[in-house]
C-alpha cells in the first residue's frame, strides 16, 4: 500500500508541473522579438523547383550593418486572402492562400551555422513596432527570419546563405505546372502598410522538367508606388533587375513531366485575436480542471459513486 503522504506529494508534482507548463507555452508566444533591418543587402537567389512539388529557395546575402546596428531580417509570405483585398481583417472569414516554410537554414561564407530566429507576423493591423507584438488582425501573415547578431559596428561585412523550402509555390495548370514567387500579388499591390519590397540582384530557376517559359517583373519602388518593368535575362532562367535594384517576382511554366505532385495551398481563414485567446484560455482551464480532479482522486480516493460496485 502507497503512502498517503507519496501520493499526495505525486499529485501536487503532476498539478504544479501541468501549470508551469501552460505557463512555458504563454511565455514562449509572449516573447518579444525585435524586427531587423529589410535593406542593406545583396542577394542572390535560385529558386529549384522539386520533383515533389516543393521549391528550395537559396539566398547568397551580402549584408552591411549600418549605423543602427540591427541584424538583417529577410521576409517570406505565408498567406494572403486567396480573393479580393489583401488587406481584409480577420472578422471577414474566407479562403486564404498559404505557403509553408520548412527546412530552414543559415550559414556564413565558410559553412559555419549563423544565428537564426523566425517569427510569424501580421504585418499590416498593427504594422510591426519594435516590441514584436503581434496583433494577427489582417489575414496576411509573413515569416521573418533574422540572420547574425545585432549591434554590430557601423560598415562591418557579413556572408549568409540562406535556405529555405517553400511548399505551395507551384500552381496547377493544363499542361504542367506554374512557378508564381515571390507572391505576384504581393509584390503588385503591397498594401502600404507592409513591409517594403526586398530587392534582388539576380534570381536563377532551376527544374526537374523542361522549362516552357520563364519570365519577370521588376517593382523598382518600395513601397509600390511604380509601374513595373520586365527584368533583364542574363542567360537561360536567368534574371537581373537592369541598371537598378528591384524587388522581382518570376513566373516559369514547366512540363509535368518529372514533377509528381504540386499546386496552390488553401486555408480557411484565421480566428480573430478575441477568439484564439478564448480557445486557448479554455483549453487550458479544462486541463487544469482535469488535473485537479485526478490529483483529488489520488490524495482522497475516488467519489463513492464513481467506485466500481462490489
Amino acid at each position: 500500500m502507497i503512502d498517503g503522504r507519496v501520493m499526495r506529494i505525486v499529485a501536487l508534482a503532476a498539478l504544479a508541473m501541468a501549470v508551469a507548463g501552460v505557463v512555458a507555452i504563454a511565455v514562449r508566444d509572449a516573447e518579444p522579438f525585435y524586427p531587423g533591418r529589410t535593406s542593406g543587402a545583396q542577394v542572390k537567389a535560385q529558386y529549384e523547383i522539386r520533383a515533389d512539388g516543393g521549391l528550395d529557395v537559396t539566398e547568397t546575402i551580402e549584408y552591411v550593418y549600418d549605423a543602427s546596428g540591427r541584424a538583417l531580417d529577410r521576409v517570406v509570405q505565408l498567406r494572403r486572402p486567396a480573393d479580393g483585398r489583401l488587406d481584409l481583417s480577420v472578422s471577414t472569414r474566407g479562403k486564404d492562400r498559404v505557403w509553408k516554410v520548412t527546412n530552414l537554414s543559415a550559414t556564413d561564407s565558410s559553412g559555419a551555422p549563423v544565428a537564426l530566429r523566425t517569427r510569424e507576423l501580421d504585418p499590416i493591423l498593427p504594422p510591426v513596432t519594435a516590441t514584436g507584438i503581434d496583433g494577427w488582425d489582417s489575414r496576411l501573415s509573413d515569416l521573418r527570419i533574422q540572420l547574425g547578431e545585432d549591434d554590430e559596428p557601423e560598415g562591418h561585412r557579413v556572408t549568409y546563405v540562406l535556405r529555405y523550402r517553400v511548399h505551395g509555390a507551384l500552381d496547377k495548370t493544363a499542361t504542367g505546372y506554374e512557378l508564381n514567387w515571390p507572391d505576384e500579388r504581393r509584390l503588385a499591390e503591397n498594401p502600404s502598410a507592409t513591409e517594403p519590397r526586398a530587392a534582388l540582384d539576380e534570381v536563377r530557376i532551376v527544374a526537374p522538367s523542361t522549362i516552357v517559359t520563364a519570365s519577370c517583373i521588376a517593382y523598382r519602388s518600395a513601397w509600390g508606388s511604380d509601374a513595373p518593368t520586365p527584368c533583364t535575362s542574363a542567360g537561360p532562367a536567368v534574371f537581373t533587375p537592369g541598371r537598378e535594384r528591384a524587388a522581382m517576382t518570376v513566373k516559369v511554366a514547366v512540363q509535368a513531366d518529372g514533377i509528381t505532385d504540386g499546386g496552390a495551398l488553401i486555408d480557411g481563414s484565421p480566428l480573430t485575436r478575441g477568439r484564439r485567446i478564448l480557445l486557448i484560455a479554455g483549453a487550458a482551464i479544462l486541463f487544469l480542471v482535469l488535473v485537479g480532479f485526478v490529483a483529488h482522486c489520488l490524495i482522497r480516493g475516488f467519489p463513492l459513486h464513481l467506485r466500481r460496485r462490489a
